[in-house]
């Protein structure tokens, strides 16, 4: 059984949503780059994962009710329910976010993977695998950090996806 989850940016390098060139820019007409990587990568996986419950992280951002730095924040704002249902729950919940939170920094990567890895570390039996899908716009912070999750994660059930967002360089996501 396949579980996918995701992890988006709200780092203030994505520019004020309420901005045209914001890669976070509430398009009444359409998607943004976030909208259009969450529902590519997400309808491909969502027919694999068979409860199409789907937690959603968001990293980067001041986070309600005290507006304190979080790098892993359930996306719908819950405070104890991380499970968006399907593509459109993912959606919605990125929307939530969006209206609450407050763009901020850094872009630090390795506490969304180590809480992926922790649930795939329960499940070594071969019976579940973990797929984390992380949008970004950039430069990691915790670069060092985030190559020893990765290494830690590698013996786990669990694939990572990187989708870039912007124009930035990711070479060094490669």
């Amino acid at each position: 059984s396949m579980n996918f989850s995701v992890a988006v940016d709200f780092t203030a390098s994505n520019g004020d949503p309420n901005h045209p060139k914001s890669l976070h820019f509430r398009n009444p007409y359409g998607d943004n780059q976030y909208l259009t990587a969450i529902r590519s990568v997400g309808e491909v996986i969502e027919d694999y994962d068979t409860d199409k419950m789907f937690p959603a992280l968001g990293f980067g951002a001041r986070v309600p009710p005290a507006m304190q730095v979080s790098h892993e924040f359930f996306l719908n704002l819950h405070p104890e329910n991380p499970y968006c249902s399907g593509v459109n729950g993912l959606v919605q919940a990125y929307h939530t976010a969006l209206q609450h939170v407050q763009l901020y920094g850094p872009t630090n990567f390795s506490p969304v993977i180590n809480h992926v890895a922790k649930f795939a570390q329960a499940y070594q039996d071969g019976r579940q695998y973990f797929v984390l899908l992380i949008i970004t716009d950039g430069i990691i912070t915790d670069m060092d950090q985030t190559i020893y999750s990765i290494i830690n994660a590698s013996s786990l059930p669990m694939s990572i996806i990187i989708v870039g967002v912007g124009d930035e360089d990711f070479e060094s996501m490669e």
